[in-house]
């Protein structure tokens, strides 16, 4: 039941609405956080709590202005506008299609908007939101969640209960997509599940929080589809995990099957005889990485320090010159304990050009010379994107008895927060999304490829002398390896 004013003459009047929120759904609702996430898994209600939170607070504040986006138009279409209108009573509202709007009797008005390109949102430069609602925010890009969040403002007399929310952001979300990382970092791992926390005034400074839901807090669904559930289960990898647990290590879309459980490792000695690398990936504007690493008995590579060059901002660099970044690796080789070690210092080619020298004209000293004035000899890696590619793939790739070929110590923090978030190219599946926060990968990628691992062989891929030796029989006779086709 919700009470509301259809304008200021008339009297109060009590409409019923077709909806019970469950406990999720109401968590949300009565969340007093005014940038909240929901959601994770597939399944618990999401959009349907999403809808019902926009027009419970156009009721509420009279003269609200919500918008209410999702990436493209289609899916905003046939997710929200059509359940819309037949769940939104039309006692307290019409929808208007020339606007794609529901306008209620007491001046509120709900917008649904799309923005299929990243500068649609310059559409939206001179509008005033002062409730931002957006359906699967990870299919947004960063700079779009951040550009509207810049529309919200508020000169309404909103009511005392709700001036706590309004102006105020709600989104929904499954793992996955463009904007799966700052999702992650902002909502998912910026404070426990449920539990409100200002942000830092550097992104935004509102009441910041995200409540997890699962297809189990939404008994409706699974009493009406009992076999959802088992849908679900089905799903290959990582599909099932991001749509049945929510898990926001891994999502649609991801380059490389990393997760803590299988890849970070505490911290332990190094062996006095381990060989030794340390692998480093150019950078000014864009950060800066230097990865230490040493290699055990079997051949396994084990990521012990790391220095991110960044200012906290992600993809942003300190812009240390390289004199610099060099004298801060010899300092951190003295606290590791690891200077005066045999060490393979890898770098890419970057670091072997000259470099324009700006104050005196013609070209200055490359990296590699400015390091190896400080005692720090670099050596090429070897860059082939094709390459590294599948050699990272096959030394994260799991092993059912022992460790994978690479892991990680838990100290390594931006190694544990980059490689996750990287997803593929979606014109080359070979690669991964170059504008995405790539430097880690490209500097760890240096020792994969001076250790490489030989990939386990498949059928197609064996060649002719291992498949004659697969064909030999128990007899000791040998079928014929290339058959050939049958008559058509």
């Amino acid at each position: 039941m919700a009470r509301y004013f259809n304008d200021i003459s008339e009297p109060p009047a009590t409409i019923s609405l077709d909806y019970v929120p469950q406990p999720r759904q109401a968590a949300l609702h009565a969340c007093p956080a005014n940038e909240i996430l929901f959601g994770g898994a597939a399944g618990p209600g999401k959009s349907h709590a999403l809808r019902f939170e926009g027009l419970l607070s156009c009721l509420r504040v009279p003269g609200l202005q919500a918008y209410f986006f999702r990436r493209t138009l289609p899916e905003l279409e046939r997710n929200h506008i059509l359940p819309s209108l037949s769940q939104f009573p039309p006692a307290l509202c019409r929808y208007v299609a020339s606007r794609r709007a529901f306008e209620f009797r007491n001046g509120s008005r709900m917008t649904f908007c799309s923005c299929h390109r990243e500068a649609d949102v310059f559409a939206y430069q001179g509008v005033e939101i002062h409730l931002l609602l957006i359906d699967e925010l990870t299919h947004f890009t960063e700079f779009q969640y951040d550009y509207l969040r810049g529309r919200l403002r508020c000169a309404l007399d909103v009511p005392p209960p709700y001036r706590h929310k309004i102006p105020g952001i709600v989104c929904a979300s499954n793992p996955g997509g463009p904007g799966h990382a700052f999702v992650k970092a902002r909502f998912v791992d910026f404070s426990p599940p449920a539990v409100p926390k200002r942000a830092p005034d550097a992104e935004g400074g509102m009441v910041r929080c995200f409540i997890p839901a699962k297809l189990a807090d939404n008994p409706i669904l699974l009493s009406r589809d009992p076999h959802y559930a088992k849908r679900l289960e089905a799903l290959p990898e990582p599909y099932r995990s991001a749509y049945r647990d929510g898990d926001w290590d891994i999502f649609l879309g991801q380059a490389f099957a990393f997760s803590r459980r299988h890849h970070v490792v505490p911290p332990r000695p190094i062996p006095s005889d381990a060989p030794l690398f340390m692998t480093f990936d150019w950078g000014y504007g864009a950060p800066f990485s230097v990865g230490w690493w040493w290699v055990d008995a079997d051949g396994r590579l084990l990521r012990f320090a790391e220095w991110y060059g960044w200012n906290g901002q992600p993809n942003q660099g300190l812009r240390l010159t390289d004199s610099r970044i060099a004298a801060g690796i010899v300092e951190k080789e003295q606290r590791l304990g690891i200077a005066g070690r045999a060490m393979t210092r890898l770098a890419g080619p970057d670091c072997f050009a000259k470099k324009p020298d700006y104050r005196g004209g013609g070209q200055g000293p490359s990296t590699a010379e400015t390091f190896a004035a400080a005692g720090l000899y670099l050596v090429p890696g070897d860059p082939s994107r094709t390459a590294k590619i599948r050699q990272f793939h096959e030394r994260l790739r799991p092993r059912s008895h022992s460790l994978p070929m690479l892991v990680v110590y838990d100290v390594c923090e931006q190694f544990i927060r980059t490689i996750p978030a990287l997803s593929t190219d979606r014109h080359n599946v070979e690669d991964i999304d170059t504008h995405a926060e790539d430097h880690i990968y490209d500097e760890a990628c240096h020792v994969c490829m001076a250790r490489p691992l030989a990939s386990p062989l498949t059928e197609k891929t064996k060649p002719a002398a291992a498949r004659i030796i697969d064909s030999l029989t128990a007899d000791g006779t040998c079928a014929d390896p290339f058959p050939a086709p049958p008559d058509v």
